[in-house]
This record gives structure tokens, sequence and C-alpha cells, in this order.
């Protein structure tokens, strides 16, 4: 019986050591590991949108920001802000829409001042290859390079995207997606450019 309960003790000794490390180690472990997650992950299309700052947008984004959606209904945001002389000029963050297989993820970044689109990038689809998987080609995303929400549509739709040949529902929903993250930029400027600042 003296057997069973010293180690029935020991057990629970060695499981609480190893609870706590393990928790300690998560503790210590968990910014790196966010961070090379951003950079790897999103970085290159935050990177590739952004130009001309000072700061490093990743190590300077903001977490989970609440915005109010064109709907009414809050939303969080990760922020990556764009500054010179430790000012924000720009910012990108991370939008969804729907292709024609599923989900499509999609960072883009407007300039603070004019409103405008710096550019767009979609990182993340299950679009069929050869047709709206070439949303990441460079002949389709520098379209949305400058435009304001009103450019943002299908040229048919009196905009200045070009729709990539045999995937329309595609060039849609990544158009739709931008277009709602012009909207909840223009909707939270004053929240986005108060949590820049912080």
């Amino acid at each position: 019986m003296k057997e069973i309960i010293r180690m029935i003790v020991v057990l629970t000794v060695i499981s609480f050591v190893m609870g706590l490390t393990l928790s300690l180690v998560e503790s210590v472990t968990r910014e790196p590991i966010e961070y090379s997650r951003l950079k790897f992950v999103k970085g290159p299309a935050i990177l590739s949108i952004l130009t001309d700052y000072d700061n490093d947008p990743i190590k300077d984004y903001k977490k989970d920001v609440s915005l109010k959606s064109p709907d009414g209904t809050l939303i969080h945001k990760s922020l990556f802000p764009a500054k010179k002389n430790g000012k924000p000029f720009a910012v990108a963050f991370e939008v969804s829409g729907r292709g024609y297989h599923g989900k499509l993820g999609i960072m883009i970044g407007i300039e603070i001042k004019s409103e405008k689109l710096l550019g767009m990038r979609v990182m993340t689809h299950s679009e069929t290859p050869g047709l709206g998987a070439r949303a990441v080609e460079p002949e389709f995303y520098k379209q949305f390079s400058g435009l304001s929400l009103k450019d943002v549509a299908l040229k048919d739709n009196g905009g200045k995207i070009n729709a990539i040949t045999g995937a329309t529902i595609t060039s849609q929903g990544v158009i739709s997606a931008v277009r709602k993250g012009i909207e909840l930029f223009h909707k939270n400027k004053k929240t986005i450019l108060d949590a820049l600042k912080s």
C-alpha cells in the first residue's frame, strides 16, 4: 500500500514539474514563434505591398484591433503599419472572400491620406491551377495598385479590373473582398489611426 502511495506521489510531482516546464517554455517561445509565422507566412505579402517605410511593419503590428464592419458587427483585425519618422502613412491587413473552390485569403495595403490601394496579394486559395490560381500572378494583382473604391470593379461594371480569363468567379471574389476591406478602412479610419499611433 505504501509503495502505491509513494508511486502516486512521485508521478504527481513529475507531472506537475513537466506541466510547469512546458508552460514556461510555451510562454517564452510564444512571441518568437508568432513573429516567425507572421514574417514567413504573411510577411512576403505585406512587404511586397507596403514600400518606402522606415519601420518593421511586422514587428510593429497591432493584434486584434476591434473594428466595425459595414453591417455594424464587431470584427478583429491585425494591422500592419508602414511608418516614416514614426508616423503611420499606410496600413496593411487581411481580408477574405469566396472564390470558385473556396475561401480566398487576401492582404491589402491602403495609403492613409488618399485612402487608395497600394496593392493587394492573394495569400491563400484553393482555385484551379491555370485558371483562378492566376489571381496570384502580377498580371492580375498589379491592376489594383492606386485604385480607389469606385475603381475596384470589373471593367464590364465600370471599374478598372480585367477579369482572369476563364475565372470570372475568382476575379469577382477577389474584387468583392478588396472592396469590403476598403469600406472597412473608411468606416474605421479614426480607430485604425489611433491603434497605429499607440
